[in-house]
């Protein structure tokens, strides 16, 4: 895997990212009664959202993501702890790739009778076959969000090892990718 292959987000890009949707959502001037988010991906993204909102999180856990790159049938790992009938309702997610983990949110979620799902996430593949209702940025490239530094590193440093490539070689691509040295430094070697 090429460095240009991927899109790597700070702290700074994903509150820009953030606030673009809110003004949309301002602009449209639509109100809900909570936010429920997709674990884990979605719990930073909606906490952003509750303070924007001044809305309460609720979340599930839909579980797809096998390893970098891979992606298996999304299931309900854990279900949504509270009652949502005639709620109108804030759906967010971090990123929508094939769109098959938001619709089967979607049929999730309507089992629940809300009055309204809107759904909300940041960034979209150009392939995906569902669409959010919200959202702001398109990209083919793999993102990196500021919250998964370890897990990213560790997934890539093991692709690239079966490549053999050398720990330096591994810190300088990842350099160019945009991780900082303190991180690789403490990361690369839980790899060992």
């Amino acid at each position: 895997m090429k460095e240009d292959q991927f899109y790597f987000i700070s702290w700074k890009d994903l509150e820009e990212i953030c606030f673009k949707l809110y003004k949309k959502l301002y602009q449209e001037k639509l109100f809900f009664d909570r936010i429920v988010c997709i674990s884990r991906g979605g719990l930073v993204i909606a906490r952003i959202f509750s303070d924007f909102l001044d809305l309460p999180i609720s979340n599930f856990t839909i579980v797809s993501y096998v390893s970098l790159g891979k992606t298996g049938k999304p299931r309900i790992a854990e279900k949504l702890g509270v009652k949502i009938k005639n709620e109108r309702i804030l759906l967010i997610d971090e990123i929508v790739d094939h769109g098959t983990t938001l619709k089967k949110a979607y049929s999730y979620l309507k089992k629940f009778s809300p009055k309204k799902i809107t759904s909300l996430v940041p960034i979209i593949k150009p392939w995906t076959k569902l669409k959010p209702d919200f959202w702001v940025k398109e990209t083919n490239k793999w993102i990196i969000f500021p919250y998964e530094i370890k897990e990213t590193i560790k997934e890539l440093g093991e692709i690239w090892k079966k490549e053999d490539l050398s720990e330096k070689e591994m810190k300088n691509k990842l350099s160019k990718i945009g991780f900082k040295k303190a991180q690789l430094e403490y990361f690369l070697k839980e790899n060992k």
